[in-house]
């Protein structure tokens, strides 16, 4: 795939939450997209790492990561929109459940699939890039899932989750993609160039963003890197 594809303005990034494209891919917004379009799938949360934050509530904190959001897209000329579900934290699941839960036990699982078809339906990709859910947070796996039943009516490539392939060998993510998402490697992307500019991009976040998570995204973009001592990104695609 040649760098026009990427730059064709019928780009769709899908994203579980505010912050997973900024974290996963966002040294692929920064050198290879001037157009795009933003999905966030879940924008309601009461997870942050701001106490002040935490104690105002869910409904003040998901105007904080939705407004995060918005500005991270602003000063990237890439259009946006929101599905509104509530994500993980306000829907009973703990830090450990969310990473075990099977995704047809979760009743949101249809009512998501259903909605990000239709935002798909109507932007019309070209392209479309998705989390790979690697770690199996579960929000991400709903998104995963829902846009692998749509890989048949778009071109898809998918991105390796930030931070959680960070917490894992890489032997281990290339392992989950392979034999579990039935995913192979696409490319690997130089972003050694950007990676402060990714950094920055990170700390739009600020309700979400601590000094840990850049130090996982680094370590990560640098054992993935070709030649190694750079900074990379992968993108995978469906193995059939």
């Amino acid at each position: 795939m040649q760098d026009d594809s990427f730059r064709s303005g019928k780009l769709l990034l899908v994203s579980p939450h505010p912050d997973d494209i900024a974290y996963s891919c966002g040294g692929l917004v920064e050198t290879r997209i001037d157009a795009a379009h933003l999905l966030t799938v879940f924008t309601r949360s009461e997870w942050t790492i701001s106490e002040h934050l935490r104690d105002a509530g869910a409904d003040a904190l998901s105007e904080v990561r939705v407004a995060e959001d918005r500005r991270y897209c602003a000063e990237r000329a890439i259009d946006h929109s929101f599905l509104d579900f509530a994500d993980a934290s306000l829907r009973g699941y703990d830090d450990e459940q969310e990473l075990l839960a099977r995704a047809e036990d979760d009743p949101l699982a249809d009512e998501v699939a259903g909605k990000l078809a239709e935002v798909v339906r109507g932007v019309a990709p070209a392209l479309v890039i998705a989390p790979a859910a690697v770690g199996n947070h579960i929000d991400h796996l709903l998104v995963h899932l829902a846009v692998r039943a749509l890989d048949g009516d778009h071109r898809t490539l998918y991105y390796e989750d930030i931070p959680y392939s960070a917490h894992h060998a890489l032997k281990t993510v290339e392992r989950e993609l392979r034999e579990v998402r039935g995913l192979r490697p696409f490319q690997t992307f130089d972003i050694s160039a950007v990676i402060e500019s990714k950094v920055e991009g990170m700390r739009v976040y600020r309700s979400q963003t601590d000094d840990q998570g850049v130090q996982d995204m680094r370590f990560h973009a640098s054992r993935v890197a070709a030649p190694p001592g750079e900074f990379g990104e992968r993108l995978w695609e469906a193995a059939d």
